[in-house]
């Protein structure tokens, strides 16, 4: 043989990993030009002619199952041959562009939880299929789940059944269950190694670190302990991702297919959640009180004396733990109070409360319905339901809901407030309008209506009358720092620079860590060419939240602007190691790279933004600018031709009208002028 070939037609371009029980290396199949692939190396543990015979039949057997797999599933990496030489057993894998996860898993930057949901879900489908496959991948862990380039989608490679079969050991790994450890491997061992991967994930552990974490255990029941006080899970997903990682494989998740019909039940968590839950602090205060007095009244008509103290009691102590931020104690109080009393409707309420603050929608909209089931005739109850129902995203019967209890309460100014809200989101926006007024009328210094009417006018397009909201918010709270950034976001719309500096000015002044206020601000410095505020401003940014994409983003394009393309390609790819997905990210280092002259890396970067988003109308107007340097006039034509479509699509006709402008050039074969072709491509900013 060759020694440069393998199965006589497979040439060797480098050795990937050299190793004692086989090597692993990348190679291209002469017959097929340009077609790479990943050979292993199998090395059997001694070469009796006899074990050889029978490992024969065991690794066709094992190679034939794995290789009908990879056609079941487009996310299951592909055997595409196999082969014996030399008493050395052969595997042919397809070769998949792309990043390990292993560098999304960074020390000490942990993924979001919408982010961990979705990985879950990916490999778990993925699961699915292998298991009913009747095939254990034995070996999950970030390093063999890859990010696919083309897709973004998560491809599960490296499945350890042919390894084991051949090699006759089982490599351990920080990620194993006990169980197979000891060689007992269970389906459910996949499970708990997705599990470990989840945690790593949101605890930001790189794999050297996950050995100290399986070292961390309760040592009465030997399950993990990972969560901390300074990790915000929520608790469904806590709950989920502990049964993963149960020690004893008979008390975890028997089925992927279990896993996810859990993970399907909760609700990612939105970037708006902690305003929300500030607003429903707010809101709910002023139906605690008569609650309280109608549900002591009537736990006194109907209780025994005895058991309505220990109801009293208990209530209150939740009620105080509850005021005190500690909900899941609440809860147990809560609790133990239903049990005495499961006709304790105002428990059920404050419970509700309680799940509500916790991010249990689900849970706390089931209380509030408990709650009405027993007391139909309250209106917090409605209130607090219609709250639940919009962070599902059930607008429609939230505003039943808050139409409900304006019913039972015509003067409840905080329901048409909820209503308005709900509304916004249903693009109602005259009933939203209507909503809000009726709540400032009822109650003329609620600065929470003035300022959500005065976010939707500026959004209708009635700048002035939001800014004499704005203006009324500082009249009543001027220590109110939403209400001069508000006011500043209107002002630069405006064109009035020098007033939105202001604005943004006093609202960093009332709140120093006001990251939004920082971030616009630094972008009017920098157009104004105040070089030195606006670097600060984002630099001030980052010092508070160094994982706050858009402060990368723009301050890459701040430093794009006076031609510092090194750093502002730095900044990119900064956003890009904290979210892979990002748009901007590619398509602006795209520009960065344009200006250096690497067309190569540009044209790479304004693909990669179109293969996440076919729809990016600027990704393929850059892309057109850069293959029409590189004098690729019929591609240049179809990337403006689609740029053109889209930006129509979309309203945006200053940018149609140069794609239009571009393609009219390159049909007519004229020399452009010198303003009318684009040094570089379009900036996004978002």
């Amino acid at each position: 043989m060759d020694s440069h070939f393998l199965d006589g037609h497979y040439q060797i371009l480098k050795i990937l990993n050299d190793r004692e029980k086989g090597k692993i290396y990348l190679v291209e199949d002469v017959n097929l030009p340009s077609s790479q692939f990943i050979v292993k190396q199998l090395s059997p543990p001694n070469s009796n002619p006899q074990a050889l015979t029978s490992l024969h039949r065991l690794f066709a057997s094992k190679a034939a199952t794995l290789e009908k797999l990879g056609q079941k599933h487009e996310q299951i990496q592909k055997l595409i041959a196999y082969f014996e030489e030399n008493e050395e057993f052969y595997i042919v894998q397809e070769f998949i562009p792309g990043n390990p996860l292993t560098d999304e898993i960074i020390q000490g930057q942990p993924l979001r939880e919408d982010q961990v949901i979705t990985l879950l879900s990916e490999i778990l489908e993925t699961l699915v299929v292998t298991h009913n496959y009747g095939v254990i991948h034995q070996d999950i862990k970030p390093a063999n789940i890859i990010r696919r380039e083309s897709d973004k989608k998560l491809v599960l490679v490296n499945f350890g059944t042919v390894n084991e079969a051949i090699t006759n050991t089982v490599e351990n790994s920080e990620y194993m269950p006990i169980e197979q450890v000891n060689g007992n491997l269970k389906y459910n061992s996949d499970i708990y190694a997705l599990g470990m991967v989840a945690i790593a994930a949101l605890k930001g552990l790189p794999t050297k670190e996950i050995s100290n974490l399986q070292n961390q255990r309760n040592k009465l029941t030997g399950e993990i302990i990972w969560r901390d006080k300074n990790l915000k899970v929520n608790r469904k997903l806590a709950k989920i991702i502990n049964r993963m990682v149960r020690f004893d494989y008979r008390k975890r998740y028997q089925y992927a297919t279990e896993v996810l019909d859990d993970l399907k039940k909760i609700t990612n968590v939105d970037d708006e959640q902690q305003k929300q839950l500030q607003k429903k602090l707010l809101l709910v205060l002023i139906g605690i009180i008569v609650c309280i007095t109608l549900g002591v009244a009537a736990w006194q008509l109907r209780s025994p004396k005895p058991v309505r103290d220990a109801q009293q009691t208990l209530y209150q102590k939740g009620e105080n733990k509850y005021e005190e931020g500690n909900y899941e104690g609440a809860i147990e109080d809560f609790n133990q109070a239903i049990k005495l009393d499961p006709q304790n409707a105002l428990a059920y309420n404050r419970r509700g409360d309680a799940y509500y603050r916790l991010g249990d929608y689900e849970q706390a909209q089931a209380d509030s319905s408990q709650a009405i089931l027993l007391n139909p005739q309250d209106a917090n109850a409605y209130f607090d339901r219609g709250f639940a129902f919009s962070e599902l995203g059930k607008y429609k019967e939230a505003i039943a809901d808050y139409t409900q209890a304006i019913k039972l309460n015509s003067k409840d100014a905080y329901a048409y407030y909820g209503r308005g809200l709900a509304r916004t989101q249903s693009k109602d926006n005259k009933g939203a309008i209507e909503d809000f007024s009726k709540a400032i009328a009822l109650k003329p210094e609620y600065t929470e209506a003035y300022l959500q009417r005065g976010i939707l006018r500026r959004r209708l397009r009635q700048r002035l009358e939001a800014i004499q909201d704005f203006d009324k918010v500082i009249k009543i709270n001027p220590s109110d720092a939403k209400a001069y950034y508000q006011r500043g976001l209107t002002q630069s719309i405006n064109k009035q620079k020098y007033a939105a500096l202001k604005d943004y000015t006093d609202a960093i002044n009332i709140n120093p860590k006001y990251i939004e206020a920082y971030l616009n601000r630094g972008d009017i410095y920098s157009d104004l060419g105040n070089k030195v505020e606006a670097t600060e401003d984002y630099k001030t940014i980052l010092q508070i939240d160094p994982k706050f994409i858009a402060a990368y983003i723009h301050r890459g394009i701040h430093r794009f602007s006076f031609g510092d393309y090194k750093g502002a390609i730095e900044d990119y790819t900064a956003a890009l190691k904290l979210d892979t997905n990002n748009l901007a990210a590619y398509n602006n280092r795209g520009n960065a790279y344009l200006e250096l002259g690497n067309k190569k890396a540009a044209n790479q970067d304004y693909s990669r933004a179109i293969a996440i988003n076919a729809n990016n109308a600027l990704a393929y107007y850059n892309r057109g600018v850069i293959r029409t340097k590189q004098k690729n006039k019929p591609g240049a034509i179809a990337d403006f031709k689609k740029a053109a479509r889209l930006f129509q699509q979309q309203g945006e006709q200053d940018s149609y009208q140069d794609a239009q402008r571009e393609i009219a050039i390159l049909q007519n074969n004229s020399a452009p002028a010198p303003t009318t072709r684009p040094k570089s491509g379009k900036i996004e900013k978002n």
